[in-house]
């Protein structure tokens, strides 16, 4: 069992002890997909963005590498009577979907788990359309805070302790298309990136 699974049946009370920094992420989806999109969220989670994200969505793929959490994603979105989201495993480096497939793409508080963030971001924007968006916000988390520590001890384990300004000039480097990085206060702070594409 991986830590995520290992996590999935308490997860969501987690996000709960940020609630500052999640509301504002979530607010920050719901107001970067626009209608009637075909949306993808990789790494998705118990699914939280992907429920913001069907907001306006027309259909959204809600995506992870483990089962246990895209069951409580999936229990998460028919309990609050969401049509629009259907469920599968994928891999964020190796999506089998073809180029410029959906209209937004989604890998929230992911990138600084990841030892080559570059190539998820590059994989996220190749399934991208010309000029849609890829929305990628990720924790920018101290090793040392209270959180992480007890995550530590569950197997958590993450590759980078990003700024603003270090998480921005890693998605500039991937060569994708225009930048834009917000930070979002709270207990563990997060950079908000949106990447639209150019192809």
């Amino acid at each position: 069992m991986t830590f995520w699974d290992k996590t999935a049946c308490f997860y969501d009370i987690a996000e709960s002890l940020n609630p500052k920094a999640y509301a504002a992420m979530l607010n920050g989806v719901r107001k970067t997909v626009p209608c009637g999109a075909n949306v993808l969220d990789c790494a998705a989670g118990t699914g939280e963005l992907s429920i913001a994200a069907a907001e306006n969505a027309e259909q959204v793929l809600c995506t992870d590498m483990s089962l246990p959490m895209l069951e409580r994603a999936r229990k998460k979105s028919a309990k609050r009577g969401i049509k629009n989201i259907s469920f599968a495993e994928r891999d964020i480096f190796d999506l089998p979907d073809g180029d410029n497939t959906y209209d937004v793409t989604i890998a929230g508080n992911v990138l600084h788990l990841l030892e080559e963030p570059e190539k998820a971001v590059r994989e996220l924007c190749r399934v991208t359309k010309n000029g849609g968006r890829v929305i990628v916000p990720t924790f920018m988390a101290k090793d040392d805070s209270p959180l992480i520590k007890i995550y530590t001890l569950l197997g958590y384990r993450s590759f980078a302790e990003y700024t603003v300004e270090s998480y921005e000039k890693m998605l500039k480097g991937c060569g994708c298309g225009r930048v834009k990085v917000t930070e979002i206060k709270g207990t563990v702070p997060v950079a908000f990136g949106v990447i639209k594409v150019c192809k």
